[in-house]
């Protein structure tokens, strides 16, 4: 079979294709991992920027201190709170942000709902029961510990500064509108909603409600 020889303007355009290739190869093997890098730096700062947005609003991290929450929390334990759209519930373990204006200074707080507002509470410091709207609260979590020895006594060693009754021993209020009633679990070791200092909570100052506890793990409802 017959084939027209190549001339010398056919073989130079081939020579000069197979020369520039590798060149051209090299340089869109460059663009397309420079494309890469752009693309994955993109990936991350919108990452970072959604994670910065979720602990902004929605998710926070928190360390207790103090032992007012024993034995659910103890003191240097992290939390994980939820905040976006959270409306305060009964028994939700919330962290709180509160002014002390006695000493000038601020304070975080965690503690336990035990009424929200409208709803009126009585505490028996006789006997240790709280009505809830007149309900007996399942009180399950409470520890009542002696302040000095930590012995389990069983018996309230602290009362209420506020809305109480010497002669009956008894706490009864209504929880005011957009405010939470809270105490903490350990009941004799606790500054809570019975101290004029904390008082009715208002809703404004929650910064969310305690659902994980990092170490040791712990989901809370």
């Amino acid at each position: 079979m017959n084939q027209e020889p190549f001339t010398n303007e056919e073989n130079q355009e081939i020579i000069e294709t197979e020369a520039v290739s590798p060149a051209v190869s090299s340089e869109k093997i460059s663009k397309k991992i420079t494309e890469g890098l752009f693309d994955v730096l993109e990936m991350f700062a919108w990452s970072v920027f959604a994670v910065l947005i979720l602990f902004t609003f929605a998710l926070r991290l928190c360390r207790v201190d103090g032992r007012s929450m024993e034995n659910t929390l103890y003191n240097g334990q992290n939390l994980l709170l939820a905040s976006f759209a959270y409306t305060p519930e009964q028994d939700d373990i919330i962290v709180f942000h509160l002014t002390d204006e006695t000493h000038n200074m601020e304070k975080t707080m965690v503690k336990r709902v035990i009424a929200t507002g409208g709803q009126a509470v009585e505490i028996n410091f006789n006997n240790g029961v709280i009505k809830v709207d007149g309900k007996e609260y399942a009180d399950a979590n409470a520890v009542l510990k002696d302040r000095n020895t930590d012995v389990i006594t069983g018996i309230y060693n602290l009362t209420a500064e506020h809305h109480y009754d010497p002669v009956s021993r008894t706490f009864s209020a209504t929880v005011p509108k957009d405010c939470v009633f809270v105490m903490g679990d350990n009941r004799n070791n606790s500054k809570d909603s019975r101290d004029t200092d904390v008082g009715f909570v208002d809703q404004r100052c929650i910064l969310g409600k305690a659902v994980l506890r990092l170490s040791p793990f712990t989901i809370f409802d």
